[in-house]
């Protein structure tokens, strides 16, 4: 059961009433048909994770792709791509300017991903990180923030908020870039 909520994310307790829901800094390997994930389980600070681990990859050079699952704005349902960005601190800038926004807001899902082919990261509006890539690295920078390793998965029932009050950070963020617009894909939009 999915429904509209007051915070990012949260659980509804026996009695209806939402919880905000936070995995307590936690991962775990998770092998797929074609290769293995990290699936990461912050309890804060999800946009410093996702740069943190966006870091380490040796080109600095990025794609963003902006998945936008519901709008209060009228723009489209999709998927935008940003051009390259040329260095860690144009993406850094990105986040930051938005880092509010995709933190309390569950309209949405964001992905970093390396021209290079060095790893793709999923923040997505579950407050779950997927991480591709190096994995090795990629535990050892969750080990040094103090993540344990335990496997998890989305609490049910939960709840995604996506406030009609948060239209101009949808218009600012959709107006950032010169996006590239594609429809949504199967599996985009999932509980």
């Amino acid at each position: 059961m999915v429904v509209s909520c007051s915070t990012k994310f949260a659980t509804l307790n026996t009695a209806g009433e939402q919880v905000a829901f936070s995995y307590g800094d936690i991962y775990f390997r998770q092998p797929l048909s074609h290769c293995e994930r990290l699936t990461i389980g912050p309890s804060a600070s999800h946009v410093d994770l996702t740069l943190a681990l966006a870091s380490a990859w040796a080109t600095q050079q990025y794609y963003i792709l902006y998945v936008l699952l519901t709008s209060h704005s009228g723009a489209l349902l999709g998927r935008y791509q940003s051009p390259l960005i040329e260095s860690f601190e144009d993406l850094q800038v990105f986040f930051y300017t938005f880092e509010k926004f995709l933190e309390s807001d569950g309209r949405h899902h964001i992905w970093i991903s390396s021209p290079a082919n060095e790893g793709i990261l999923v923040y997505d509006q579950h407050n779950v990180i997927f991480a591709y890539g190096d994995l090795s690295s990629y535990e050892a920078a969750l080990r040094d923030r103090g993540f344990q390793q335990q496997e998890f998965w989305f609490p049910a029932p939960h709840c995604h908020s996506y406030p009609a009050s948060h239209v101009a950070n949808e218009e600012d963020i959709l107006s950032h870039f010169d996006w590239q617009y594609s429809p949504l894909q199967e599996g985009d939009e999932y509980d």
